[in-house]
């Protein structure tokens, strides 16, 4: 007899672990519409709308209980009722109060609690997300209102369409005999240089706005290190005392470029961002220390922001577009022709005009096997001094000879740090 004991406590285990998950998944579904509920409580007191604590917590179980019938119809039946009830509330509201905020979220806390069974993490995050979605009701307003312009709104627009529409219909294969103009490879490098830049700009306008030239300094690099330049030497123009202060600033600026430029080949060539992670690294630590030191003991009261441009716009996406394919044939046809030394060459000079580029086609050109390593790491080095010199000379001609001088010693303290890094750093 006791050797049948092993046979009813194998089934009675089973049972009980049945049992518990059965209970794990209606208190994991009772517990998002409690979450959810309480929020929708909490934001409307005084509210004529019907749907709160107590009726999420109930569409949360019953989305919960069809979960675990697993049947199709059942389920069918039992969601148009809820949305039944749910109309009927939206109805019998008060014309003022319609809204169909509170009756998607409840219509969203059944189909969490069914799926909470079979995709226990993504329901329980999305019914988190929801109610930090739903609280978030007055400063997303504000957000909307307050904080984001007309301008803004449809350059956002465009940057999404440019991502999201244009770029999947583009062909994925070289279409000339050097291979090197891939219609969707170098519209994914635009995009990826304008989500950069994108970023950049609106960490400029929400973290410099009324905090001082410096921060927003340091979020002008992201955007453009060249418009920013040329922003602080107009100002410099205007106010000549205080041009020691703009010129350390642009040298903040600047000092950005090293990680802006490591992102950018990081996300195309992991080989070149290894071997160039510390001369640029090296290069925006001296270049913030610096300047910083020698700002904070000049008077930084300046809330005006600095005047860069819409975040995004089509034309400079298709002119970056058209100045990178001639970069990266120049680069790959001198390579070819004149081999590293062209390629050196090339990068000196297209360099002053967009180090991005630069960078992205020796990324290119080393993922594809036809450039050497120790070579496309001294193109991005050459590169951002021609840049660096194209951009003094632009606070020469704008800013005047002192702001030029503070500027001047501050990228060639930068330029010589990353050289040596380069050539005696842990990389070699």
């Amino acid at each position: 007899m006791w050797g049948f004991l092993p046979v009813y406590e194998r089934p009675a285990k089973r049972v009980m672990a049945l049992e518990l998950d059965t209970f794990k998944h209606l208190g994991e579904a009772l517990a998002l519409g409690l979450l959810v509920g309480i929020e929708r409580y909490r934001g409307r007191v005084g509210d004529g709308h019907v749907a709160g604590v107590r009726t999420f917590a109930i569409f949360g179980l019953i989305g919960g209980i069809a979960g675990l019938l697993e049947s199709p119809v059942l389920t069918a039946v039992t969601f148009a009722a809820v949305a039944g009830l749910i109309l009927i509330s939206y109805y019998r509201s008060p014309a003022e109060k319609l809204g169909l905020t509170t009756e998607v979220a409840a219509i969203l806390v059944f189909w969490l609690g069914y799926l909470v069974g079979t995709y226990e993490v993504e329901a329980i995050s999305a019914g988190i997300v929801l109610t930090i979605f739903l609280a978030s009701k007055k400063r997303l307003h504000e957000f909307v209102r307050e904080r984001i312009s007309s301008s803004e709104f449809e350059a956002t627009l465009k940057f999404l369409a440019v991502v999201l529409v244009i770029y999947p219909v583009l062909p994925d294969r070289a279409l000339d005999p050097y291979g090197f103009f891939n219609p969707r490879q170098i519209w994914g490098l635009v995009i990826l240089v304008s989500s950069v830049s994108y970023v950049g700009y609106f960490l400029m306008r929400w973290l410099g706005e009324r905090r001082g030239l410096m921060v927003s300094s340091v979020a002008g690099g992201l955007v453009s290190t060249t418009a920013t330049t040329m922003s602080l030497a107009a100002r410099s123009r205007r106010v000549p005392e205080a041009s020691r202060l703009f010129g350390t600033n642009a040298v903040l600026a600047n000092s950005v470029q090293g990680l802006r430029l490591l992102v950018l080949i990081w996300a195309v060539n992991r080989e070149l961002a290894n071997t160039v992670a510390v001369p640029l690294i090296g290069m925006c630590v001296v270049g913030l220390v610096g300047s910083w030191f020698l700002s904070r003991r000049l008077r930084d009261e300046s809330e005006e922001e600095l005047e860069i441009k819409n975040p995004y716009s089509l034309r400079p996406a298709l002119t970056f577009g058209a100045y990178f394919v001639a970069i990266f044939g120049l680069v790959k046809l001198t390579e070819l022709w004149l081999g590293a030394r062209g390629v050196l060459l090339a990068s000196a000079v297209a360099g002053a005009g967009s180090v991005s580029a630069v960078a992205l086609s020796v990324s290119t050109l080393l993922g594809q096997g036809s450039l050497p390593l120790s070579v496309a790491a001294q193109a991005v080095l050459i590169a951002i001094a021609t840049n660096a010199m194209s951009k003094w000379i632009v606070a020469r001609v704008n800013g005047g000879g002192e702001m030029a001088r503070w500027l001047g010693g501050g990228l060639v303290t930068m330029l010589a740090t990353a050289a040596l890094l380069l050539y005696f750093g842990p990389s070699r």
